[in-house]
């Protein structure tokens, strides 16, 4: 499987992801966030976890947007304040109050070192996507040599 080949969700809310990400986070998180999702969607695939694709790919796009300076909070570590930004972004989604709290939960996971894949798939594949593993997440999921062309055009 060649990363290039996941296609990103393009739903309104994960449009409207795209433009809160793109407004709030440097390039280089933007593009960090997109791989995220593109690593943890391949990984999904290859490994048989099944994952709701919006909700993953939201999750990707705002799992690092307490790191900003207009979302830090010094009371909260950085995946919390996250997931809060994350959960008023999803009611302003329409989202119901049970897929704002995933959409939090998965966030404020994907910093833990061990995140269930039968109770949380999406929190499970960003944990791998984005942590210490995801060097061999990624050698699981694409060739020797083809990690550079993977990352060709995941602007956003």
């Amino acid at each position: 499987m060649r990363l290039s080949d996941v296609p990103l969700p393009d739903s309104p809310v994960c449009l409207n992801a795209i433009d809160v990400a793109k407004t709030y986070t440097s390039p280089a998180l933007l593009n960090h966030s997109f791989r995220a999702y593109v690593w943890a969607a391949a990984y999904g695939a290859v490994h048989d976890v099944a994952f709701d694709g919006e909700l993953l790919f939201v999750a990707a796009l705002l799992h690092d947007v307490g790191l900003v300076e207009e979302f830090d909070n010094h009371t909260v570590p950085f995946e919390v304040a996250g997931g809060h930004v994350a959960w008023v972004f999803a009611a302003g989604a329409g989202w119901p109050r049970q897929r704002r709290e995933r959409l939090s939960e998965v966030i404020v996971r994907h910093m833990s070192n061990e995140v269930d894949p039968d109770e949380d798939p999406e929190g499970f594949l960003l944990a791998r996507s984005t942590g210490s593993t995801s060097r061999a997440a990624t050698s699981a999921i694409s060739p020797p040599g083809s990690r550079p062309r993977c990352w060709t055009g995941i602007r956003g």
